[in-house]
């Protein structure tokens, strides 16, 4: 391989030998019983600062993951949302004595004092960027296909899904890309990569990232940084939860050259990451008050509507976690006065009754953990939003306008979610409807206010509390655009730095109703829908009309979202 590289690049093979040595040292893991030992106990100790020490999770899935990591080559992939999640996987694992994991992790993470110990237990550090450095490619491809070799599990988060915002976003294919090359240069056969879910119940990072979307630079990591961290970890948030989902299996990795296996096999882990995602009760709390907003709720309310959630998804198979049994449901009021310890909620009892509620600066936060389980409801909402679109139609219209627009919303948010392919996406459809009602289709063909009742029996209602962010921040985006002369493009780094000053004036002017929808990723993923269109890019004078139509259809999703919020309040869906 040095041969054939120094070929290539015409640098001597004497001189790659000393520098690809100089890089082996960089990546290669020490590990050592000792330090192994140390670094369990390190781990213990960060969980018990914040959590209960023991790790949530299915004994049964430990006993599926054992055999595969025993026999497999096995990469594990968790999902990625605070500093701490390969806490909670290393710990659990090792507590169950599995086979020690080598993790992967940002050479910006190797510092002082930390890199040490991690790098004496398993950790590899990796350069953020090496693509004009061939020869450190070669040598990671090597040391994977080592590790693969010997049948020593990896894991990594998995990346491009960490969120500032709650939910899953699509993966990037660099580590991914690198490891399924190495099993390909070594013929490894039955590979199996196992998507896994760290979740929590409330989550120190939050604030952090909630501020950071409306355009606060990060903070470098370093020795010092981690102590604070550590420090500001010192506060009770529940537990944690770990849940292994489906593994993808390979027979074999994919040839290097086929661009399409990489990306279909990411969009495979990353479903099936989110379909193993519990609901947690702050999390479904959160979707609850936010679609209130702004009203606040007594607590018999908030857990009749928390019941109410819970069993549609009970119903339909979604994973839930042990907080939802009839004894801890009833204590709902000890979980939301730990929420209004964090500062995430509102508790006012000077009143006849206790009532709960989020502040409006609070939003963000509350969205972070609602946004983590929206993709359980993404269906649903559409749903919802399509019967109410087709009740306007008429009647001889209806059912196909239903269709059209289950469609053309996938459409719209096709930047958001992870949908699967038309087909499968119609059959669940379909399937959520037949729950509701098997005669749903005769209903729909009869239009008018059939659709409104047939919309009625379908609660709870959730799209408000669900797509309004994204529409509304879709809608600042739009607003900038329509405002921008057709002969001029808009950017997306402009696009979203001047939508952070426009939806601050358009909060304060009410005409978006919450900070939830003010965000970097929000309007970054606003501004890809409108490229996708093509009316970002400079153009003719047909670019206006185009350009305000797309703002009228938001602003009209916007109006049809606020008749579901009302549907709720009111005992009349069609007032």
């Amino acid at each position: 391989a040095l041969d054939q590289l120094s070929a290539e690049t015409g640098r001597p093979v004497s001189e790659m030998k000393e520098e690809a040595a100089g890089y082996l040292s960089e990546l290669v893991a020490e590990p050592s019983t000792l330090f192994v030992d140390l670094r369990a106990r390190l781990d213990n100790w960060i969980l018990s600062v914040s959590y209960d020490k023991d790790v949530v999770c299915r004994a049964e899935d430990l006993e599926w993951l054992r055999r595969i990591v025993q026999t497999k080559p096995a990469m594990l992939l968790f999902t990625h949302k605070t500093y701490i999640d390969s806490v909670a996987l290393t710990s659990k694992l090792f507590e169950q004595d599995f086979p020690m994991l080598h993790i992967f992790a940002g050479a910006n993470m190797g510092f002082a004092g930390l890199g040490y110990l991690l790098r004496r237990s398993g950790g590899i550090f990796i350069r953020r960027s090496f693509q004009d450095k061939p020869l450190y490619k070669l040598v990671l491809r090597y040391y994977i296909g080592y590790l693969m070799e010997k049948r020593f599990p990896m894991t990594w988060a998995f990346e491009g899904t960490r969120s500032r915002i709650g939910k899953l976003m699509p993966p990037r294919f660099g580590l991914l890309k690198y490891v399924l090359e190495a099993a390909h240069a070594t013929d490894a056969r039955d590979i199996h990569v196992i998507p896994v879910t760290v979740s929590y119940d409330l989550m120190r990072d939050v604030e952090e990232y909630a501020t950071e979307q409306t355009g606060r630079v990060k903070k470098p990591e370093s020795l010092k940084w981690f102590i604070g961290y550590l420090s500001s970890l010192r506060r009770p948030m529940g537990r944690m939860y770990l849940d292994f989902g489906q593994p993808v299996v390979l027979e074999q990795a994919p040839d290097p050259d086929d661009k399409l296996a990489l990306p279909k096999i990411a969009f495979e882990v990353a479903v099936q990451a989110n379909k193993v995602t519990p609901i947690t009760l702050p999390a479904i709390g959160c979707l609850v008050l936010l679609g209130a907003a702004p009203r606040a709720l007594t607590l018999a309310e908030l857990q009749a509507e928390i019941v109410a959630h819970v069993r549609w998804a009970h119903a339909r198979g979604i994973r839930l976690t042990s907080d939802f049994t009839p004894e801890r449901l009833s204590h709902v009021d000890k979980l939301a006065n730990a929420m209004v310890g964090m500062g995430l909620l509102i508790r006012y009892d000077e009143g006849a009754e206790t009532v709960f509620g989020i502040e409006p600066s609070q939003h963000p936060m509350a969205s972070y953990y609602r946004n983590s389980i929206i993709h359980h409801f993404v269906n649903k909402a559409i749903l919802e939003m399509a019967l109410l679109k087709a009740g306007d139609a008429p009647r001889d219209e209806a059912f196909e306008a239903f269709w059209q627009e289950t469609e053309r919303l996938r459409d719209v948010f096709k930047f958001e979610f992870f949908y699967p392919k038309k087909k499968k996406f119609r059959r669940e459809l379909k399937e959520e409807m037949l729950r509701v009602d098997p005669e749903w289709e005769r209903r729909v063909e009869r239009g008018g206010r059939e659709l409104r009742d047939l919309l009625r029996s379908m609660k709870p209602l959730v799209a408000h509390a669900s797509l309004l962010p994204f529409v509304e921040a879709y809608s600042v985006v739009f607003d900038l655009l329509a405002r921008t002369p057709p002969e001029e493009s808009l950017e997306e780094a402009d696009a979203v730095t001047r939508a952070l000053k426009m939806g601050q004036q358009l909060y304060l002017q009410r005409r978006i109703t919450s900070e939830a929808s003010i965000g970097k990723i929000l309007f970054a993923n606003g501004h890809k829908l409108a490229a996708n269109r093509g009316l970002t890019a400079a153009g003719g004078p047909e670019l206006v009309e185009k350009r305000n139509e797309l703002l009228r259809d938001f602003k009209e999703l916007s109006r049809r979202l606020d008749r579901i919020r009302l549907m709720t309040l009111s005992d009349d869906p069609g007032r």
